[in-house]
């Protein structure tokens, strides 16, 4: 079955070469917020940069880190998510705070903890349940299935991601084949030595 992913932003940035990086190099909180329905950007105003996703019931989801993202993901040292009013911004909440000294410190700049918190927001037209799982066929026809438990939208886009990249490296995989973000949930085949590894979403209901 086929499923919609926000549309991109509408505005003249998009073809600024700094936006498209950090657009980019931020995919992996951008995609998941997005397969759950709800436009996301990057903030790059006064070079502070911050991801920006509109909850569409007149507030916003606001993700950074100590102070602001830095250029380089792979510098992020925790995440914060706050909602704040879209008209008054004074009129916010602090969901999440995994940087050093925050009451998540524990999950550092993991991911998965920090979309599971966003997931469990009270809001209208809510996504369907996911699961990911795996399934494994050696080159001489033995099969092995895994799957995670039933998550959020923006939970399971971003174990996908996590699997695919433990996949392509630390276990040797290339990926062969991955179905396009507007023709439905993330699904996609690996392979190593004859091995085949596809890794898919789907929802809990199908």
């Amino acid at each position: 079955m086929t499923t919609t992913i926000a549309a991109l932003p509408n505005h003249n940035r998009i073809t600024d070469p700094l936006w498209q990086r950090l657009f980019h190099g931020y995919g992996h909180v951008i995609t998941p917020l997005r397969y759950a329905g709800w436009v996301t950007d990057i903030e790059t105003a006064g070079g502070e940069f911050h991801v920006r996703a509109d909850l569409r019931d007149g507030t916003e989801l606001i993700i950074s880190s100590e102070h602001n993202l830095p250029a380089d993901p792979a510098e992020v040292n925790g995440w914060t998510a706050i909602r704040q009013d879209v008209q008054d911004t004074s009129t916010h909440t602090v969901l999440y705070d995994s940087t050093p000294n925050g009451p998540q410190e524990h999950h550092r700049n993991r991911l998965i903890p920090l979309l599971a918190r966003v997931d469990g927001l009270d809001l209208p037209g809510r996504a369907h349940r996911l699961i990911v799982s795996a399934s494994h066929v050696s080159p001489y026809g033995a099969c092995h299935n895994q799957t995670a438990g039933i998550e959020g939208v923006a939970s399971a886009v971003a174990r996908f991601s996590e699997w695919s990249q433990r996949l392509t490296e630390h276990e040797g995989y290339r990926r062969v084949w991955q179905r396009s973000q507007r023709d439905g949930y993330p699904l996609a085949l690996f392979e190593s030595a004859g091995h085949i590894m596809t890794v898919r979403v789907t929802r809990s209901d199908d």
